[in-house]
């Protein structure tokens, strides 16, 4: 399948590039479904749609408001009495292409183009290669997308190393029926969800009779968060501590055959099934790591240890070099040790947000 690249220049060349595409017809989709894929047509769920005259959206399908490409969960399936299988949506679930498709162009009748541009709706840990890749491959002529450090994502309007990139947030507003179902859920997957508008799509204008640059509508878009800082008053507390369990983890290392799976898995096992034996998994809790850093003498602290040098390694695949194991100059125990600061700000909870 190929991947098509638009760029289109104008909200004329959407329309045009729309009445130029014959509406495809299949198995599953019926003219009156007006499937019209923006490049190849065996990429159908790639399409642009006709809102109004004056409104298009460019979908990459599976999203919310996508009636004819459902949003993965919000379908589901049975067997009619011949035997065929048959996907029934829940539409009401849906909410609208306007509101959820990665790109809509639209014009007002003073000649206004009005681009409004949208990242994944999900958790700010989520992410999805798809929607980069189209929003790379449709953005307006005169924009460049920027996958960013710490899982962020730009808009351009002036290229990627001038400094203009504007912060294209995760959507967290879902239709109101999803919301509802899950509202009360305790699955903190379902914890980001809200009904309210969070205003994380990007609103770009201009003026089409002149052919003016794209501005940003600055009313649009949510701020962009502030990296994360060390807490230095939480982590002084636990200097000392840290630098004993470094220092007898340092000696124990020769002795550790951390080259055995087998007895990695292991250790892996009994510290989950000490912090939390009746959950199967459970995320890692900075009062966990308190717990053994304050206690020389408590029984996971051979397997936290572990747990860090099987992360601290270099190389690929199933046999990757132990760093631990291998210290020959004060160059490589310094190594060491900033992998290991590294570690605890995060693994410990030093890191916070301001």
């Amino acid at each position: 399948m190929a991947l098509t690249h638009t760029n289109f220049s104008s909200f004329k060349e959407v329309v045009n590039h729309y009445e130029s595409i014959k509406p495809l017809v299949s198995q599953y989709h019926t003219r009156e479904d007006d499937i019209r894929p923006i490049g190849d047509r065996a990429r159908k769920y790639e399409r642009i749609v006709k809102i109004s005259n004056n409104c298009y959206a460019l979908s990459d399908g599976h999203h919310f408001g996508d009636d004819k490409f459902y949003p993965w969960g919000l379908s589901f399936g049975e067997y009619d009495d011949q035997g065929n299988y048959k996907v029934t949506p829940r539409l009401d679930w849906l909410g609208s292409m306007r509101r959820y498709a990665p790109i809509v162009w639209s014009r007002n009748a003073l000649g206004i183009e009005k681009v409004e541009i949208r990242n994944v709706t999900g958790d700010d840990s989520g992410y999805s290669i798809m929607r980069y890749d189209f929003l790379d491959r449709h953005l307006p002529q005169g924009m460049s997308f920027i996958r960013g450090n710490n899982a962020r994502q730009y808009i351009s309007l002036g290229g990627i190393h001038n400094g203009d990139k504007h912060y294209l947030a995760k959507g967290k507003t879902v239709p109101r029926k999803v919301w509802e179902a899950t509202k009360d859920s305790k699955n903190k997957w379902d914890r980001w969800k809200q009904v309210r508008n969070d205003n994380a799509t990007l609103v770009f204008t201009r003026d089409s009779r002149d052919h003016g640059n794209w501005q940003r509508d600055w009313s649009t878009g949510a701020k962009e968060p502030s990296n994360p800082k060390v807490n230095k008053e939480l982590k002084a507390k636990f200097k000392d501590a840290m630098d004993k369990l470094f220092e007898w983890g340092m000696t124990m290392s020769p002795l550790l055959p951390l080259e055995d799976n087998d007895y990695r898995y292991e250790k892996m096992r009994e510290i989950a099934e000490y912090f939390h034996p009746n959950v199967r998994y459970e995320a890692w809790k900075p009062e966990f790591t308190h717990q053994i850093l304050r206690d020389e003498n408590h029984p996971m602290r051979l397997n936290y240890w572990i747990m860090f040098a099987a992360e601290c390694t270099d190389g690929w695949g199933w046999n990757p070099k132990h760093l631990v194991k291998h210290v020959e100059t004060k160059d490589d125990l310094r190594r060491i040790r900033a992998r290991y600061n590294s570690y605890m700000n995060n693994n410990a909870g030093f890191m916070t947000k301001k």
